[in-house]
């Protein structure tokens, strides 16, 4: 899921679609509030899925915070981290 989760991100960075990326956020940290509260299952492995693809938006977000500023010293494509980091 980092994989695709980190497309659909940077499709909007590329977009800088904000609020794409803090809804995505949003309804990522409710299905993570939702999983812990979650009794009598094993949720350990949907939550740190969830956090990790938070992350990964969290990096889209900042990337687009720094754009500005990225593109009046040297314009082009947005960078954040690769899926490859985050496993």
């Amino acid at each position: 899921m980092p994989l695709a989760i980190s497309l659909i991100v940077n499709g909007y960075v590329h977009l800088n679609d904000r609020d794409a990326l803090e809804t995505l956020r949003a309804h990522r940290a409710g299905l993570l509030d939702s999983a812990r509260s979650i009794a009598g299952m094993d949720t350990g492995l949907m939550m740190a899925t969830l956090t990790e693809e938070i992350a990964i938006i969290d990096a889209g977000l900042s990337q687009l915070s720094a754009q500005p500023e990225q593109q009046a010293h040297a314009p082009g494509r947005p960078r954040y981290p690769s899926p490859s980091s985050h496993q």
